[in-house]
């Protein structure tokens, strides 16, 4: 994997170097998890919902077909429901992780009149990543001192404590995956709608099959400006 990212940044440069449109781009993930763990299990609350821009640099061989590298600071996470019952006492947990990626995505455009498809893999590294806990007793939140009674804590730092609230979990720094989109450019403006899959693990937990797995997904919609020829 850290081959591989290697490689990814060195082609983000030699194509920045070469790029004949540079610019930059700010938008919403609204991220989730394909997992075959004990997440699967539980009820997902609703996609996480992140930020995601940085820059954008783009070469075109040709007319209608272009390289596009980016750079881009992106979060992606999930949110998910469990109801658990303690001494008699029915209460809801809700929790939510948050990824803070670097990522670069190698894409390749499509050209067609204003509208445009991109397609190819992006590379990533979480530089931190946090989950914080809420519970519901009877339609009350609880105060957080009360959180240990249910074996949670407010909030952590994953990669700092090495667990995710409490549970036995390691976490991944490094991911990899695959980006489709569509687009329009007007002028130098652009707007665009993607969808990134992950093929990467990365959770895992202590005692669980090797072969389990929890990926990214994510859907990321941004605008942006794009200068040069």
């Amino acid at each position: 994997m850290k081959k591989f990212i290697l490689l990814s940044v060195s082609i983000f440069f030699v194509l920045s170097m070469q790029a004949q449109k540079f610019g930059f781009k700010i938008g919403l993930n609204l991220s989730g998890v394909n997992s075959s763990t004990v997440l699967a299990d539980y009820q997902t609350a609703a996609l996480a919902k992140g930020l995601n821009g940085g820059l954008v640099f783009e070469f075109n061989p040709v007319k209608r077909i272009g390289i596009r590298a980016e750079a881009l600071f992106s979060q992606k996470g999930y949110t998910v429901e469990s109801d658990v019952n303690v001494n008699g006492t029915d209460a809801v947990i809700n929790t939510s992780l948050t990824m803070n990626y670097i990522e670069i995505p190698l894409l390749l455009k499509l050209k067609l009149g204003p509208a445009y498809i991109t397609a190819g893999p992006y590379f990533a590294y979480a530089v931190s990543g946090k989950d914080i806990a809420s519970i519901t007793v009877d339609g009350q939140k609880l105060a957080e001192d009360q959180y240990a009674n249910y074996g949670q804590v407010p909030s952590n730092d994953v990669f700092k404590d090495g667990e995710f609230n409490g549970d036995n979990i390691t976490f991944s720094h490094t991911d990899m995956g695959l980006n489709l989109g569509l687009g329009v450019k007007l002028l130098m403006f652009f707007a665009e709608a993607r969808y990134g899959v992950g093929l990467t693990n990365i959770e895992n937990y202590n005692g669980i099959p090797a072969d389990e797995f929890t990926k990214n997904y994510n859907i990321s919609l941004s605008v942006g400006m794009l200068f040069g020829k």
